[in-house]
């Protein structure tokens, strides 16, 4: 037995932990998410405070505590580090496919081939394997809504309250996890059980009584976090994590609002290379909708549709929903009869034009935000898609399952040499290090220290191991005069201008995010400010809108 699933599921494995490990390697932690989470869960740390998070010395509701809880665990194993944190994101990833393929087997037992695709589709999606590994809340949640799923067949198919059990414990850590957000991918199924629901092993009165008593006890499970953490948190912060963050995110975003068809305009992108594979496609024309291909679209097209209805979008919002994805579009290539020479021509072709396009970008004038990344390209990158799109059409796989594997491992690997071959840059511009460090510094010689713009006050906790809060200003002008009462304390500045080389100080400049960051003694911020002002090219205002990206 053991043999046998180390035979089905060794080189997905394998290709998992490469990409991890590639991942861990080439990108640093990325602002603002991934370090405004370290910072969170830093700060936790070190005030032995894991009841209610906090971010520069103020409670922080953006996020319940679950992520940052197994941060811990992983700093409590491994010692506190980067790297040892960044290995929460990829082991829910790897957990992720490894339940998406057992929701496989007990969705189609009799289809083996459904099991063997699926982890490879999952693994070659490109979204996916860009977003997985990250440190944020997604493959965390992703995990625990497959949890959710299992609980769900599980309650169809025995009369027990075991099922049940289990399905309040996911409701309550997903809750825990990113907040009521879990419910979008849990209920669907859960209400939607007579469109799926093969047998009638258990009344319908019986099923609806259970799933709200299920519902409640998961509510139950996260309130005994949130209802102490409420009253210790004081009045904003209980208001924040009951009310206003859910219902600002679901009726009016606070940040990412986006039109209600964003996502169904980038289903090429977030099912990239699948969407452009014709056998995903040609394979619907034999499906047949069986009780498992039922349940997969009942837990996938409603979630994706109140997802879009949610004004606040982006696009790993999505990752919970890729599994399911998956497993149809590995349960429909596999029911097609055989290949044909065209399968893989439009795929060549996108391929190519990848290709064409990592050839010109680079050379382009590129500013703001991500895109300056872009620049830093090397030339022979090009050669990695124009090579992955003629491997797949120059192969000859016998069977579909090889197939998939073949397109999976052509996208992998390009997105692991596209991490490999901007780990440099991506370090140099997005590594807090020798900032966080001189910020630790100034405190430790208890030396304030003025940061501008509001934004980067959650930023260099981690890096720099701080103990103490920053003093965010939210103007240039509130600097100046911050700067002439504390002459003796440092100022750090985000700026997009490129004002380093004009200033005359004793601290120092680095490039960061689309801008750069300077750190330097109060005093001598007040001088080079009447500098820099003093110049034709740079005013006031413009000093002020400079923000790194969010």
């Amino acid at each position: 037995m053991l043999r046998q699933k180390l035979a089905e599921n060794w080189q997905w494995t394998v290709l998992c932990l490469i990409l991890m490990l590639s991942t861990i390697y080439a990108r640093p932690l990325i602002p603002i998410d991934e370090t405004r989470y370290l910072s969170v869960a830093w700060e936790m740390w070190h005030s032995n405070d894991f009841l209610v998070p906090h971010i520069n010395g103020h409670p922080y509701s953006h996020k319940p505590p679950l992520l940052f809880w197994l941060i811990h665990v992983s700093w409590l194993l491994f010692g506190v580090s980067e790297w040892s944190a960044r290995l929460v994101g990829p082991f829910f990833a790897f957990g992720s496919v490894a339940l998406t393929v057992h929701l496989g087997k007990i969705l189609w037992p009799a289809n083996k081939a459904v099991r063997l695709a699926a982890p490879f589709i999952l693994l070659g999606t490109f979204v996916w394997s860009l977003y997985g590994s990250l440190t944020m809340f997604d493959a965390l949640l992703t995990f625990i809504a497959l949890l959710a799923l299992l609980a769900i067949l599980a309650a169809r198919r025995a009369a027990t309250i075991l099922p049940w059990s289990f399905l309040s414990l996911a409701i309550g850590l997903g809750i825990l996890a990113k907040g009521p957000i879990v419910l979008l991918y849990v209920l669907p199924p859960v209400l939607l059980a007579p469109l799926w629901s093969e047998k009638d092993t258990m009344p319908w009165g019986k099923w609806y009584g259970s799933s709200f008593l299920a519902l409640l006890a998961g509510i139950g499970i996260a309130l005994c976090w949130a209802i102490p953490a409420a009253i210790q948190g004081g009045e904003e912060y209980r208001q924040a994590i009951l009310f206003s963050q859910t219902a600002g995110r679901m009726v009016k975003a606070f940040a990412h609002g986006r039109p209600f068809y964003w996502y169904a305009l980038l289903l090429p992108l977030l099912y990239l290379p699948w969407f452009f594979w014709l056998p995903a496609w040609r394979g619907w024309k034999k499906k047949s909708f069986d009780a498992a291909t039922r349940f997969c679209l009942c837990a996938l097209l409603p979630a994706f549709f109140l997802l879009s209805c949610v004004s606040g979008k982006q696009i790993h919002y999505i990752l919970p929903l890729l599994p399911v994805s998956s497993l149809l579009i590995a349960h429909t290539v596999t029911t097609v009869p055989k290949r044909t020479p065209y399968d893989q021509v439009p795929l060549l072709v996108i391929f190519l034009m990848l290709s064409l396009a990592l050839l010109i970008v680079p050379q382009l004038s590129l500013h703001g935000g991500d895109r300056e990344m872009l620049q830093y390209l090397p030339k022979w990158i090009a050669v990695v898609p124009f090579s992955a799109g003629l491997f797949l059409y120059m192969t000859r796989p016998e069977s579909m399952l090889k197939s998939v594997k073949i397109v999976s491992s052509s996208m992998l690997l390009l997105v692991i040499l596209l991490q490999l071959a901007l780990a440099d840059p991506l370090h140099t511009i997005y590594d807090q290090t020798v900032i966080g460090e001189k910020i630790k510094q100034a405190q430790d010689a208890n030396k304030p220290v003025a940061v501008f713009p509001p934004k980067l006050m959650d930023q260099f906790q981690f890096s720099g191991r701080l103990l103490t809060p920053v003093t965010p200003q939210n103007t240039f002008e509130e600097l100046v005069i911050w700067s002439v009462d504390n002459p003796q304390a440092f100022c750090l500045v985000f700026t997009k201008i490129k004002i380093n080389k004009q200033s005359k100080t004793t601290g120092i400049a680095r490039q960061y995010s689309d801008g750069w960051l300077i750190f330097s003694p109060a005093k001598d911020f007040v001088a080079n400010y009447q500098q820099w002002i003093a110049q034709p090219a740079i005013q006031s205002d413009s000093l002020n809108k400079s923000e790194p990206k969010s």
